[in-house]
């Protein structure tokens, strides 16, 4: 077992909350590996600190029982991706980053479990080249747009948008994937589920016209230019529905998308999104979430419509 975790040069990405029997080797491309369990040492602790301020009272015969009987809790594995050109930590790592989420969704469907990353180890050409870094949980603060993020309208606006899921399984449908959306690490995947967030909140525009023409419409948007990015001294105008509205019938229906045949004002855009696909990541995100904060006060356009 020690010997397929000390490939060199490799990338290592530990991933808990996933089960395998053995190694696994995918000729040339990974090794999966078991490692120990996480456990749930740090989890019983809490619970018992948390029950304690409740008032209950926890004794340590119980705590102890309670972590001897989730040891074994918390199934980890290691992704061991073998590293062809060494050029530094970083630049492994990073070029590594896309082959490690498909193997990660690879490992989700061969296993059924959910796999989640904490920390990457990379092991360089010589002995004393290892380095590692934890992977912390991303919580991004956000300004809520539309109302508050304490007090009686926050209050107001969850419980607004929970009864808009229980009434209408389009906008339950769009939360579900902004979650997913949330979640996905590669960029244009995340495009396209951002995108097709606003789709499931414009179904009721959808008469007669196209799926971006309905976008549009809820948005309050025209068509053409909506945003402008300077990236590396070059200014970019570009439309965020036309170029996720390509990217998402490519991934979800294999419309085919030639960029070489892009008009004039359509280069910008499609640029962008090989390029630059981050930029489109955070501008669906503030639409979409700015959309379901309208839905929660009635005030959408996907709502109005007849």
């Amino acid at each position: 077992m020690k010997h397929l975790i000390q490939v060199r040069p490799s990338v290592h990405l530990l991933c808990s909350g996933v089960f395998l029997q053995g190694p696994v080797e995918l000729e040339g491309r990974a090794i999966f590996v078991p490692i120990k369990p996480l456990g749930s040492e740090k989890r019983a602790q809490w619970l018992a600190l948390y029950a304690q301020e409740c008032g209950a009272p926890v004794d340590g015969v119980s705590l102890q029982k309670l972590i001897d009987q989730g040891a074994a809790e918390n199934p980890c594995i290691a992704i061991v991706c073998p590293v062809r050109k060494w050029n530094g930590p970083e630049q492994a790592e990073a070029e590594a980053t896309n082959h490690l989420e498909t193997l990660r969704e690879l490992l989700s469907w061969g296993t059924g479990n959910d796999v989640d990353p904490f920390g990457f180890v990379v092991l360089g050409p010589r002995e004393e080249e290892a380095f590692f870094r934890p992977l912390l949980p991303q919580t991004k603060k956000r300004t809520r747009l539309g109302f508050g993020n304490t007090g009686n309208d926050f209050v107001r606006s969850l419980t607004s948008i929970i009864e808009s899921a229980e009434r209408d399984e389009h906008f339950a449908f769009a939360l579900s994937m902004l979650h997913d959306a949330n979640k996905e690490e590669n960029k244009r995947f995340k495009i396209a589920r951002l995108y097709s967030c606003l789709e499931s909140l414009s179904y009721k525009i959808k008469k007669g016209q196209g799926s971006r023409d309905a976008v549009r419409v809820l948005l309050g948007l025209s068509k053409g230019k909506t945003g402008q990015v300077s990236i590396s001294g070059r200014t970019y105008d570009y439309d965020v529905v036309l170029g996720a509205g390509i990217l998402r019938d490519l991934l979800f229906h294999g419309v085919p998308a030639d960029f070489s045949k892009a008009r004039e004002d359509e280069k910008d855009t499609f640029d962008l999104i090989q390029n630059h696909p981050e930029v489109f990541v955070d501008d669906l995100q503030s639409r979409v979430e700015l959309e379901v904060a309208r839905w929660s006060n009635g005030a959408s356009n996907g709502q109005k419509a007849e």
